[in-house]
């Protein structure tokens, strides 16, 4: 199994660039599954689809493929605390990764020119891992 295509809007595109170029990534895979990543940690409600211009098409088994996608998958189920069909899981899958986009868009805007978001991104962990101690 792998995740179907699925396309991400305009928006959810330039964002994807603006933090491959921030976090210095060269593959958009990547970028993705940490977005995906991003996304459904500090999504607190069930994010919406998002409204506008069709922007890139992510390709069949890119972000997720085999046992990656089975435990996206129930990432997924444990998120929603329901199961799903496996036609919604694309669904969620872009939407928890459109939504992880705009967080790490926003946390790179607020950060100054000095600040480093690969960094920051390494003390939101060591905080969080510390909190479940």
């Amino acid at each position: 199994m792998a995740n179907g295509r699925m396309i991400l809007s305009k928006q959810g595109e330039e964002r994807l660039g603006n933090i491959m170029v921030e976090l210095n990534l060269k593959d958009r895979p990547e970028a993705l599954r940490l977005a995906f990543a991003k996304g459904i940690a500090e999504t607190t409600s069930e994010p919406s689809t998002q409204q506008g211009k069709a922007g890139w098409t992510i390709p069949q088994g890119v972000v997720a493929k085999g046992d990656d996608y089975l435990l996206y998958k129930h990432l997924l189920i444990e998120k929603l605390k329901r199961p799903l069909e496996n036609e919604e899981v694309d669904t969620y899958l872009l939407r928890y990764i459109e939504s992880g986009l705009e967080i790490m868009q926003q946390e790179i805007d607020g950060l100054s020119s000095l600040d480093n978001y690969l960094l920051m991104l390494v003390e939101q962990a060591e905080k969080k891992s510390k909190e479940v101690r």
